[in-house]
């Protein structure tokens, strides 16, 4: 044994597990993979697949360099012992039959190389089976230990908690390409499990764990590679490595010719190249687009897109096949509806002047017909907005420097002039300075997948108008308003053009409009008629047509701070931009700028309770307040401090909307009994969020509230946000008194926030309310 000696351990590569079977064939046994899985693995030939890559390479390496373990299934149908293991899953690789067989040859191996075999008949590799006895000699090293095979979320689980506890000195990886189960989904959960518990490395391409086992990618050459066929041509100007062409004509190996041009997207470094090939057989293939890159970056966004692909369904492409090669890895893409003739990029339609209603179709196939998929089963989680968009203090030199190229003045004041004499705070002091005082209570905001980096050049339009995504590097689950946040982003600072200090003038009205929104499920405001400029106007419009997505995103979380957050990253992201000229970028800075005055601001009213009042005018000699839930833990804010502020505010009685269960959810177990201790008086009336009352209870609560105000006391009247369900009561209670709802839904706004009143049905139930 060398000190340098790494260990690949393979298990249950064989054809009852993951044997080749068509699309439409039953499997043989409850524990195989399935067709899909299969494919991935073993790739259309299997003796030139992912699989027979590796293994081809593993079994030339001489054993002081790596030791090769194969661990197969290998049941006796007649020991009693085994017997309720194969009723549990079905018959499976019985010994010395063609399901128990590798799905590997295990014959092409380099001279004087021993493989280990090891027989396991149940789910642990360590039980009555001899792998122990192999990895004893290794006990104390600080080996590395590659892992492959099936199932990820079982056998490779297992294999791998096995391992860490038995040889905490064992460095494991798992190669994700390598490994499958009939799920798709509890795969990739298997893996990330196998990294946060286990600690086990998980390496998305073939090459990757080669290295990570100490060997060289070049010698490891990909099977089946033709010096004949296919030829490529270069359409464009797009000038292709030696290795990135072999790339090409290796994931083409079928084919007699290849063209190829550049598409746009993709991350830097990357090519992106739209193809049409001819099969061996003079056959005119199905377009397919081919993503070219460093290998890493390339095998990130393989596993990216593979999390998410079955989601996506028809809408999305398909991974076809995929490789690496020396440093470089590449991924063909199959998009099996893709029209012929040019495809175009969102981007390049929308500067060539596409109508309002084509671009409107092509908003809704990416966020409804597409990512909408994903969004639909958003769930809020409580998350810190400001670590999730990677804001940093030390970010704060390299803005500075941005900001100095932008304005061409020092970035070290504490406001930054603008042309045409405008001033706004400057944004350096807030990644400096402001950031780290702000408060960092992780809040709850919908999470859901999202694209993650999307962008005009990563929707595609084929020649048939079909709306294709590309680029799925940064897919991962994330705020639901990201993707919708950078495309709005760049339609206003990338796609829309302005030239002068006029244009821009122009141009910072339509930031002075979204930063000053309260409410992201309100449909935008009217854009003052003095800009002028039809692109600005027409950009406003988009930015209206994205925001028609929002409602159904953030449901009751309306608050407009979670999209100054992603807005700041964006834009301020924007001034590195090559593609935004310099007017663009001055934009991009002063909305930042104006966006991080606006959060500051917001942020500093985390502080004493605030309870806004009706004019006692119409409540008198009673007061009526509005508030959020005392105490809030999801806020940081101290229950005992906003009781203090209740009292200082002589709070006679309190009309509770929440339900049972938000007390728990929201850390306030003991609301009611506080209050009462303190002699406040209680009126508990449960509603459901977004919902209102009953009719019966909202009239005998109005009633009561008049009387109890009549007598002069202060009435405080909550619900979680103080918004919704507490901004109706307080609407009917004006209803009451003689307002027509138009009046007391604007009066409650006015006094509390635009966003009080936050659903249609309440709307209905205060114009229902008789007065």
């Amino acid at each position: 044994m060398s000190a340098n000696t790494s260990i690949l351990i393979t298990d249950c590569l064989q054809n009852d597990f993951v044997g080749p079977v068509g699309r439409f064939e039953g499997l043989p046994n409850a524990l195989h993979v399935g067709h899909d899985e299969s494919l991935r693995l073993l790739g259309r030939n299997p003796a030139e697949g992912p699989v027979a890559r590796m293994i081809t390479w593993a079994h030339a390496q001489p054993d002081e360099i790596l030791k090769v373990i194969h661990v197969r299934d290998w049941h006796d149908s007649s020991d009693l012992k085994q017997r309720s293991h194969l009723e549990q899953f079905g018959r499976h690789c019985l010994r010395n039959s063609i399901g128990a067989e590798f799905v590997f040859d295990i014959q092409n191996v380099q001279a004087n190389k021993r493989l280990e075999i090891v027989d396991a008949t149940t789910l642990s590799n360590f039980v009555d089976a001899h792998l122990d006895d192999v990895l004893r000699p290794y006990c104390t090293t600080a080996v590395c230990v590659g892992l492959m095979g099936v199932w990820t979320e079982a056998k490779i689980t297992f294999l791998g908690y096995d391992l860490r506890s038995r040889y905490p000195h064992f460095r494991l990886a798992v190669c994700s390409a390598l490994t499958a189960s009939s799920s798709r989904e509890n795969h990739f959960v298997a893996l990330d499990q196998l990294e946060r518990i286990l600690g086990v490395d998980v390496i998305p391409s073939v090459g990757e764990f080669i290295e990570f086992l100490g060997g060289k990618v070049e010698d490891a050459p990909l099977i089946g590679f033709s010096q004949k066929h296919p030829d490529v041509q270069v359409l464009d100007k797009t000038a292709l490595s030696d290795t990135d062409r072999k790339l090409v004509r290796y994931l083409f190996r079928g084919c007699r010719h290849v063209d190829v041009r550049t598409l746009d997207g993709g991350f830097s470094g990357n090519f992106v190249l739209g193809t049409k090939s001819i099969d061996l057989h003079g056959h005119e293939q199905v377009p397919h687009v081919v993503k070219i890159g460093p290998k890493a970056l390339i095998g990130k966004e393989r596993t990216s897109f593979e999390r998410i692909e079955a989601v996506l369904g028809n809408s999305a492409p398909r991974v076809a096949d995929f490789a690496d090669l020396e440093t470089r890895g590449a991924i063909k893409y199959r998009y099996a509806a893709m029209g012929r003739g040019d495809s175009r990029s969102f981007q390049k339609i929308y500067e060539a002047g596409a109508s309002d209603q084509d671009v409107k179709r092509i908003l809704d196939s990416v966020f409804v017909d597409q990512l909408g998929r994903f969004y639909r089963a958003a769930q809020a989680e409580r998350s810190d907005l400001f670590q999730y968009y990677d804001f940093k203090p030390e970010w704060a030199s390299s803005v500075a420097h941005r900001v100095g190229e932008v304005l061409s003045a020092p970035a070290g004041t504490d406001s930054l002039e603008f042309p045409g004499g405008r001033n706004a705070p400057n944004i350096v002091k807030f990644y400096g300075q402001t950031l780290a005082a702000l408060p960092r209570i992780p809040r709850s905001h919908y999470f859901s997948y999202v694209h993650g980096d999307l962008n005009g050049a990563n929707i595609i339009i084929d020649g048939q108008a079909n709306v294709w995504l590309i680029d799925f590097f940064h897919a991962h689950r994330g705020h639901v308003l990201r993707d919708l946040i950078k495309l709005e982003n760049d339609l206003l600072y990338i796609f829309t053009r302005i030239e002068n200090e006029h244009d821009f003038a122009q141009a910072i009205q339509i930031s002075e409009l979204l930063i000053a929104i309260e409410d992201l499920a309100a449909p935008l405001p009217a854009l003052n008629a003095a800009v002028t400029h039809p692109e600005l106007r027409r950009a406003y419009r988009i930015v209206g047509l994205l925001r028609e997505h929002y409602p159904e995103l953030v449901h009751a979380d309306r608050d407009p701070s979670q999209w100054l957050i992603g807005h700041i990253r964006y834009a301020v992201h924007t001034l590195s931009f090559q593609e935004s000229n310099i007017w663009q970028k001055r934009w991009a800075l002063y909305s930042a700028c104006l966006a991080a005055d606006a959060l500051t601001q917001r942020a500093s009213r985390v502080g004493p309770l605030r309870v806004d009042w009706l004019p006692q005018a119409i409540t008198t000699p009673g007061r009526l307040g509005l508030t959020i839930m005392p105490g809030r833990r999801d806020y940081g804010r101290s229950l005992d401090e906003d009781l203090r502020v209740l009292m200082n505010e002589h709070i006679d009685r309190v009309i509770c909307l929440l339900t049972d269960d938000e007390f728990h959810r929201y850390g306030v177990n003991d609301l009611l009994s506080r209050y009462s201790a303190l002699g406040i008086e209680v009126e508990h009336l449960p509603a459901v969020d977004g919902r209102v009352p009953g009719r019966t209870e909202l009239l005998d609560a109005v009633s009561r509230l008049s009387k109890q105000l009549k007598d002069g006391e202060n009435v405080l009247v909550h619900c979680v946000g103080g918004l919704g369900r507490a901004g109706t009561v307080a609407a009917c209670f004006l209803r009451s008194r003689g307002f027509e709802a138009p009046a007391a839904i604007d009066l409650v706004r006015k006094i509390r926030s635009p966003r009080a009143i936050e659903t249609e049905l309440q709307e209905r139930t205060i114009r229902e309310f008789p007065n």
